[in-house]
Formats: C-alpha cells, sequence, structure tokens
C-alpha cells in the first residue's frame, strides 16, 4: 500500500513539474546595471565611471545581454551616456524594471498557452537586460533579448529629456508579457534573428512583424497596447489605400522601424497591416490551429507572401 501511494505522488507531482517549463527568464542584468549606476553616481571621474558600467555590468553580462550588446551596438561609453544625459529618466524608470521578477509567473503561463496552441512550439529563453534606448525587444536563435528600459516604461516615467518617438511609445508600453510573446513568435519563425533577414517584398516584412502581434494577442489573450495600433483602427481605410501603392516594393522606411521618420501620422503603421492581415486569415479559417501554423511557419518568399495575403482576404480553408 505504501508503495502504491508513494508511486501515485510521484506520479501526481511529476505531472505538475512538467507543466512547468524549464527554460531561463533572467533579470541578473538589471540587477548589474544598478548597481553600477549606483556606483557611478559617486564618481566624478569619467574614466571611473565608465570602469564601473564595464566591470560591475558588461563583464557580468548573461549570455542573452552579450548578444543583446552584439545586436543593438551597445558600449560602455553610449551606456554611460545615457545614464548622464537623461537623470529624470533613470531615477523614474527604476521601480519598473526591478517589478519584472514578480511578471514571471505571468510569462511561464503565456508560453504555456502558446505551446497548447501551436504543438511545435520550441520554448526560447528569456533575457531581461537593459540597453541603449534603441531596442524594446529582439531575438537571437532561441533566445529573446528585452531592453527592459523601453519594454517596461509608461506614461508614469518621466520622458521629459528622450525624443518624441520614446515618449510616444511609453505612453502605451509597460506589457512586457505581451511583448515576451510577440517576441516567442519571432523564435518560431524561419529565419528569425534579424528583421532585415529576408528577401520578402514590404508585404512580407510587415506580415512577419504584425503575425508576431496577433499570435502575441491569441496567446496573451487581451489586445496589444501600442500607438500604431490605436492609430491603425482609427484610420484604416485610408491606411490601407497609402499601403496598397507600396506593398510589393522593397522600402521600409515609411511602414517599418521608423521612429524617427513616420509621414503617415505615426511610426511603425506595418505592425497594425501585418497584424490585421493575419488576423483576418485566421478569422476566417474554419481550422484554428492549421490556421495558426499557417502563420507562423509562412515561407517567407514573395510568392508565398502574395498568396497568403490573398488567402486572408478570402479564406475558406
Amino acid at each position: 500500500m505504501k508503495n502504491l501511494l508513494l508511486l501515485l505522488t510521484v506520479l501526481i507531482f511529476g505531472r505538475s513539474f512538467g507543466q512547468t517549463p524549464e527554460f531561463v527568464i533572467s533579470t541578473a542584468d538589471i540587477t548589474h546595471y544598478w548597481q553600477a549606476y549606483d556606483s557611478l553616481q559617486k564618481a566624478t571621474d569619467r574614466v571611473k565611471q565608465l570602469r564601473f558600467v564595464q566591470e560591475i555590468y558588461l563583464d557580468q553580462a548573461t549570455i542573452g545581454e552579450k548578444h543583446f550588446m552584439v545586436s543593438r551596438n551597445h558600449s560602455a561609453e553610449l551606456l554611460l551616456d545615457n545614464i548622464l544625459n537623461y537623470p529624470k529618466f533613470w531615477i523614474s524608470l527604476r521601480s519598473f524594471t526591478t517589478e519584472i521578477q514578480g511578471r514571471k509567473k505571468e510569462i511561464e503561463t503565456a508560453m504555456l498557452r502558446f505551446a497548447s496552441l501551436y504543438p511545435s512550439f520550441k520554448q526560447p529563453d528569456v533575457y531581461f537586460t537593459i540597453g541603449c534606448l534603441n531596442s524594446g525587444g529582439t531575438t537571437k536563435n532561441s533566445e529573446i533579448l528585452i531592453g527592459a528600459e523601453i519594454a517596461c516604461a509608461t506614461s508614469a516615467v518621466d520622458a521629459s529629456e528622450l525624443n518624441p518617438w520614446l515618449q510616444s511609445m511609453f505612453s502605451a508600453n509597460g506589457d512586457i508579457v505581451s511583448l515576451v510573446a510577440h517576441e516567442a513568435g519571432h523564435t518560431q519563425q524561419k529565419m528569425s534573428d534579424d528583421e532585415n533577414h529576408d528577401n520578402s517584398n514590404l508585404l512580407g516584412k510587415c506580415i512577419r512583424e504584425g503575425s508576431c502581434d496577433f499570435i502575441s494577442e491569441l496567446v496573451v489573450q487581451r489586445p496589444i497596447k501600442a500607438s500604431y495600433m490605436t492609430y491603425g483602427h482609427a484610420h484604416e481605410e485610408e491606411i490601407w489605400k497609402l499601403f496598397q501603392a507600396d506593398m510589393l516594393g522593397d522600402e521600409t522606411k515609411n511602414w517599418l522601424y521608423n521612429g524617427d521618420n513616420a509621414p503617415y501620422g505615426i511610426a511603425d503603421l506595418g505592425y497594425f497591416i501585418g497584424y490585421k492581415i493575419c488576423k483576418s486569415y485566421y478569422e476566417s479559417s474554419k481550422d484554428k490551429k492549421k490556421a495558426l501554423k499557417d502563420i507562423i511557419e509562412l515561407d517567407y518568399t514573395q510568392k508565398s507572401v502574395m498568396q497568403f495575403f490573398e488567402r486572408s482576404q478570402n479564406n475558406s480553408n
């Protein structure tokens, strides 16, 4: 009887533990960043300040932060300049970055839901870092790299020292779970390391980004908070007319990654376009699991992209 009870206990707890994703959710870089930040406040000599940034933050970097540095051209010099140039911002931001530790369970739940919706899901590791105000998130191989200084900032942060694009981002930011889910979508796509890696046209690039917003919405079960979403829904008809004139070309500057140049009213409207295409494809599909698989596993050749776009307009699979 005792052996039977022991076996049942092992099975029950083994199943319970098996439901917890075994992957890294690291906030070590954030801890090291604030240690470096506190240390350099006591120094007036720039050489000494740089040494604190280098030795306390960068030399102790996780593998995620090391990859993020290369991907986004971070350096001790740039990190220090940002700290010295934007003192109000950093003071107001700190508590938001330290709250990430308490969001880990939400991230685990989101990843479990992703895996339930997409059986081929490969679990990525997640690294929260602090960068140089030039990226809220990206991916590298099976890693999600989050720039917490952008990802965590909300309208409550003092962004008065920063540029208008960052200020507009912060007004709708702060949902790190949705961002992680978006980046998790990229890790499942083909050739997901760099947004400029493929030969697809503007339409394909917008679908690649917008699909991850759509995936995030499915996984986290709440709408994406982004200025381009709010603006896109309010001006959808005119945006589509403008996009159709550009979508088969290669130029992305009016639609993607254009925080410093937004000719149509707001930056990154291509995300909204791609999101709407994928949502239409999914909602008009009878087999939702297959539709999500089609979205994630899309081959980003121009032919495949065009076929996907056409099916999204009249999909009956």
